[in-house]
């Protein structure tokens, strides 16, 4: 396989501690980066995917009367549950349409979250803080980002034990 400058600098660009590489040999460890090369690309796609799909399902929805809309998402006609394209949807009308947000970080997220961020009262700052936490590795559940947009924590739910009382 032959890289291309651009290719080059995006190996050597990526930063593969001691650990990953510890034992390899230098075609294994080049083989990993160009993995890494690969794998970022497709995630990229996946966020760009997200967002095409979003835009559709919005569109139909904003071209179709409600009743039909809601048929058409219990129709079984597109490979995703109501619930993951009411959430793509409510995103996409609330903030993603708008936004130029990199793909890959769309990729790292659920359509529960990425409505979530679209939430009322959810400022661009709130969703930057989302961004940052994805972009420095951290575990992005629905209710990491529910604490980082609304600062609040969902309540736990209280369970009672029986007594043999």
């Amino acid at each position: 396989m032959e890289l291309s400058p651009t290719e080059v600098v995006e190996l050597a660009s990526i930063n593969l501690n001691n650990e990953v590489t510890k034992g390899l040999v230098p075609a294994q460890v080049e083989y990993v980066k160009e993995s890494v090369v690969e794998i970022n690309e497709e995630l990229g796609c996946v966020g760009q995917s997200l967002r095409a799909v979003a835009a559709n399902l919005a569109d139909i929805k904003n071209n179709i009367k409600p009743g039909n809309w809601r048929a058409f998402l219990k129709s079984g006609a597109i490979n995703c549950s109501e619930r993951f394209a009411i959430d793509l949807v409510s995103a996409y009308t609330n903030w993603l349409g708008g936004s130029d947000i990199n793909d890959n970080l769309l990729a790292s997220l659920t359509p529960r979250s990425l409505a979530l961020m679209g939430s009322k009262g959810v400022t661009d700052k709130e969703r930057q803080k989302v961004f940052e936490a994805v972009e420095s590795g951290e575990r992005m559940t629905e209710a990491t980002v529910r604490v980082l947009v609304k600062g609040v924590k969902k309540k736990p739910k209280v369970s009672f034990q029986k007594t043999e009382s």
